[in-house]
Formats: structure tokens, sequence, C-alpha cells
């Protein structure tokens, strides 16, 4: 199974194919997405992107990750805090 693509990205404006859903930010995995609420794991700019934000999606069982850095690339994408992601 694979994810389901991007369908149209804009500033602020995401759509997945397959949803009816218009996100500002999301995560996509093998058979789904959902509202990505950067609140949720305290993900900002800098320091950038969770370890909890990638293990999620990592056990839902993506094979391969990108993480988009957004349409001024502010956000940070370096996991460096020894993230294990054997889940």
């Amino acid at each position: 199974m694979s994810s389901p693509e991007i369908a149209s990205l804009s500033w602020g404006q995401m759509k997945v194919q397959g949803s009816t859903t218009t996100y500002k930010d999301c995560k996509v995995w093998p058979g789904g997405s959902r509202a990505w609420d950067w609140r949720e794991t305290g993900t900002e700019h800098s320091p950038g992107v969770q370890p909890a934000d990638v293990k999620e999606v990592v056990e839902k069982g993506v094979q391969t990750l990108v993480i988009g850095r957004g349409m001024s690339e502010a956000l940070k994408a370096g996991i460096q805090r020894g993230l294990d992601l054997n889940c």
C-alpha cells in the first residue's frame, strides 16, 4: 500500500488525494492522512521537527519519509536526537 499523493499545494493549503480536508500542515502515511498540529509535540521552526512527529508516521508503515521544510524552508528537519525508528 502506498501513501496518498499530495494533490495540490499552495501557501497554507494542502490537499491530499482521497481526502476532502484542506490542510495547513499534514502527515501522510500508507492508507491515510491527518492534520499536523505542531502544538501536539512542541514543533516550532527551530529546533524543528520533533522525534514524536516522525515516530507516528513510521509506526503507520512508512518506508520512505519525506519531511517538507515549508514554502520558505524555515522548518528545521535535522532529527539528531538519537531517535530509534525501529518501531
